[in-house]
């Protein structure tokens, strides 16, 4: 059995973080008929060959998953597409401005 586990810090609320995992439940559904049920902050979702959960901690998102006999084959695009999917529901931390960036130094060029 091919197991896939995948760690994302994020920078939302956990609430955020979970409206997050239930657009990601609504994907997954639609595309590949994985069921979801949440358990406390833990989606469990499975189907035939496939089960795993996503756990939301205020910091952190975690993907594990167990693929059966047949999914295993497709380990690498399946840990792929969870990765991509994942990277794009995932806000990026705000930046925070130095002093230089916000009062950035002009120079002038001087032609000769």
């Amino acid at each position: 059995m091919a197991e896939i586990s995948i760690k994302r810090a994020h920078h939302s609320t956990t609430a955020e973080a979970r409206k997050m995992a239930d657009k990601v439940a609504v994907k997954l559904e639609k595309d590949y008929q994985l069921k979801s049920t949440w358990a406390g902050e833990v989606m469990n979702f499975t189907r035939s060959g496939v089960h795993g959960t996503l756990a939301i901690t205020a910091k952190e998102l975690h993907i594990h998953i167990k693929l059966g006999l047949l999914a295993g084959a497709f380990k690498g695009p399946i840990q792929d597409a969870v990765e991509k999917n994942l990277d794009s529901l995932i806000k990026p931390a705000k930046a925070e401005v130095s002093k230089e960036a916000a009062n950035p130094v002009v120079k002038k060029s001087v032609k000769k």
